[in-house]
């Protein structure tokens, strides 16, 4: 068994489950900014995060599906959850945020349209549900990594 593949499975999920839960603090602490603040700060975080979350967030998919693969024991199903769970966040990510990040990149930051606030809001609300899933599948794999044996050798 390749324990090192199901650590690196556990790193990676944590960061993004990390990177998830800071990123909606933050958005949660922008709500007090103007209409122009917020949608000034959000197109200059989502020009950084356009490059890098899809490597991250698709890197981290395939760990875990490897690690699924090289883990043994009950640590193998959490590794399987914490796949499915990844690929959840994944495709809300690209079915919801995603589209809403590209109409916000397209705003003029000194006179963003009237209902700002509600594709804030929506924004958001989306991507605390995305967290859930990468938070639990982080538990997961965290806790699948305490549950994999080794397979024995002949």
């Amino acid at each position: 068994m390749k324990k090192w593949m199901c650590v690196v499975a556990v790193v990676l999920t944590g960061l993004v489950a990390g990177l998830m839960v800071g990123t909606g603090l933050d958005q949660y602490a922008n709500e007090q900014l103007s209409a122009t603040a917020w949608t000034t700060e959000h197109q200059v975080v989502d020009s950084l995060f356009r490059h890098v979350m899809p490597t991250l967030f698709n890197g981290t998919v395939v760990v875990l599906l490897l690690a699924t693969w090289a883990a043994r024991g009950s640590g193998r199903w959490l590794f399987g959850i914490a796949a499915v769970l990844m690929i959840i966040a994944v495709v809300m990510t690209l079915r919801v945020e995603v589209p809403i990040n590209r109409e916000v990149a397209q705003w003029n930051a000194a006179a963003p349209p009237a209902d700002w606030a509600d594709v804030r809001d929506n924004w958001l609300a989306f991507h605390w549900m995305r967290t859930a899933a990468g938070f639990t599948a982080f538990l997961c794999a965290a806790v699948g990594l305490t549950k994999v044996r080794a397979v024995p050798r002949y």
